[in-house]
């Protein structure tokens, strides 16, 4: 009787004598010592996948080998079966298998096998340490942030450290090494400050630890795709505009874009100038009273959360910016993306003031985890561990959002009598910044408060300059923009920003030759001092 094809999942190294259907999914050769050898990554019809070794003395005697294609289905049998125990794994199956001089391939294109599916890795999991570092993941992202960049040859090795975030706003740090780091600066000249989108297969991920946790290129196995026509960046695209249509993505624009690098000039804005650039500093009296949509920056304190219906959370998609919905996994979006793993966000209505006048402010999920401390998935585990699923009852953390003097910079939103908060800042010395900017005219007894305080502490002859306002009593809106409101039309939050500076380098590291000798590149990160240099805005794509 002749021998049945088996399931890829069920290799094991109980025997050899295996015959499977596959189609190769990858291809590598390798080079060392003269002597070369090929690696495949194939797939059969369930879609599960296993690593191919494929010596040198099976590559000399038999043509066959050779002429083996990428995307070309066979049948092969007969193996080798061990441990995968590579390095850095393509395959995530528990076994490998090596041709021998036993080994059967036949059957070209006689098998239907579907083209393999891209399993994008979510940015959550990699920030919830939901990986391991010896697998290797696909990985896609809008580079938000260019930071140390070392483009020549020469005594340092050729790098570029990025942030990349996805459509849900997670950032990850990102360094790309020698080959992958020329690529980049290339399209990044051709680019033209157009954004540019990264999509990574077989991309190695290291924790955090002595350094911030980064993914990064094995040496010769990572395939990067930068602003490519390839499916993955396509339909990544299609979400961007999605987002810009329904207004999500202006927190890919509006929260300002640093693409810096220690090779520009130096910056020519301060972060004051950064914060206010296309939005109208106005006192939260007139914000109030606009009959428009605008983006304004302010200065309020934050007074108390107002509970909403949808409660203190709420799960998004990890293909685009959509609200998700289930109570198991697959989580269905509005576009009817499935999302296999629960991707928390917040969304807070905040009521905000400034002397007698009151508004609601909604806050999302960066500014919320920026003033409370802890990511909503950290901050909802711990109510599952006190015994509370229910998104309504709001844990004591989210108190830590109240009686807070923040600038923020907000679209406020007429039709709905409410703010989407796009960025905030709390530190004293920003918000005295911010205050001065106000004309001596404006009402704003926040500003005039902190700035007299300033005064007090460093005296000046501008006390003149801020001057008193009537008071006025606007009571505070009742509607909910959490009741009213999809997600979806409003602008989700950005991750925290970092400086040029905060991006940094690996050059020095005295452990990188060991590791790029073991076919894998540095991820480990120092600190450079000195003021972050130079910075280039991200343009927002146009509709198409």
């Amino acid at each position: 009787m002749a021998r049945k094809f088996a399931s890829l999942k069920d290799i094991n190294d109980a025997k050899d004598l295996w015959k499977i259907s596959v189609k190769i999914k990858e291809k590598w050769t390798n080079n060392k010592d003269g002597k070369q050898s090929i690696e495949l990554l194939v797939v059969d019809d369930k879609g599960d996948d296993i690593s191919i070794f494929i010596p040198n003395e099976v590559i000399t005697n038999s043509e066959q080998v050779n002429d083996l294609t990428v995307n070309n289905t066979y049948t092969m049998q007969n193996f080798q079966v061990s441990k995968n125990d590579d390095l850095y794994k393509a395959s995530h199956h528990v076994y490998k298998l090596r041709f021998n001089g036993g080994t059967i391939v036949k059957d070209v294109n006689v098998h239907k096998i579907g083209d393999p599916v891209t399993n994008i890795k979510p940015f959550t999991e990699i920030a919830n340490l939901d990986f391991h570092e010896d697998l290797l993941y696909d990985v896609i992202g809008l580079v938000d942030q260019v930071g140390y960049s070392q483009p020549n040859p020469g005594n340092r090795k050729v790098q570029v450290n990025l942030i990349l975030r996805d459509l849900g706003n997670t950032p990850i740090a990102c360094t790309l090494w020698e080959n992958y780091a020329l690529k980049f600066f290339s399209v990044q000249n051709e680019a033209k400050g157009d954004p540019m989108i990264v999509f990574m297969k077989y991309a190695k991920i290291k924790k955090e630890g002595k350094w911030p946790l980064t993914i990064s290129n094995t040496w010769s196995t990572t395939k990067l795709f930068i602003n490519e026509e390839v499916p993955e960046i396509v339909e990544f695209k299609k979400s961007l505009l999605a987002g810009i249509e329904n207004g999500t993505v202006d927190r890919f624009a509006e929260t300002p874009t640093q693409m810096m690098s220690q090779s520009y000039g130096s910056s020519q804005y301060t972060p004051q100038q950064t914060f206010m650039n296309n939005a109208e500093l106005i006192t939260l009296k007139k914000l109030v009273q606009l009959p428009q949509e605008t983006k304004c920056v302010t200065i309020v304190n934050t007074i108390k959360i107002k509970p909403t219906k949808n409660g203190w959370y709420y799960m998004t998609c990890f293909r685009c910016p959509k609200q998700c919905f289930g109570a198991a996994p697959p989580f269905i979006c509005g576009d009817g993306h499935e999302t296999e793993a629960e991707i928390l966000r917040y969304k807070l209505d905040v009521e905000v003031g400034d002397g007698d006048v009151k508004a609601t402010f909604v806050f999302w999920d960066r500014e919320c985890e920026q003033l409370i401390g802890k990511s909503a998935t950290v901050l909802r585990a711990q109510m599952l561990q006190d015994g509370i699923i229910d998104p309504l009852d709001y844990p004591e953390d989210i108190d830590l959002m109240t009686v807070k003097k923040l600038a923020v910079k907000v679209k406020w939103q007429p039709k709905w009598k409410t703010g989407s908060v796009i960025q905030i800042n709390q530190g004293d010395e920003f918000i005295n910044e911010i205050s001065a900017m106000f004309s001596p005219g404006d009402d704003n007894s926040t500003a005039e408060s902190v700035v007299q305080k300033k005064n007090e502490a460093e005296p000046t002859d501008t006390d003149a300059d801020v001057a008193d306002g009537d008071d006025i009593v606007i009571p505070t809106f009742s509607l909910s923009a959490s009741d009213e409101i999809d997600p979806d039309i409003l602008g989700m939050k950005t991750p925290s920003k970092r400086s040029g500076n905060d991006l940094m380098s690996t050059s020095q590291n005295d452990e990188l030759e060991e590791i790029l000798g073991a076919k894998a590149s540095s991820t480990k990160l120092v600190k450079i001092g000195g003021k972050a240099s130079g910075k280039k805005g991200l343009k927002v794509p146009k509709k198409e």
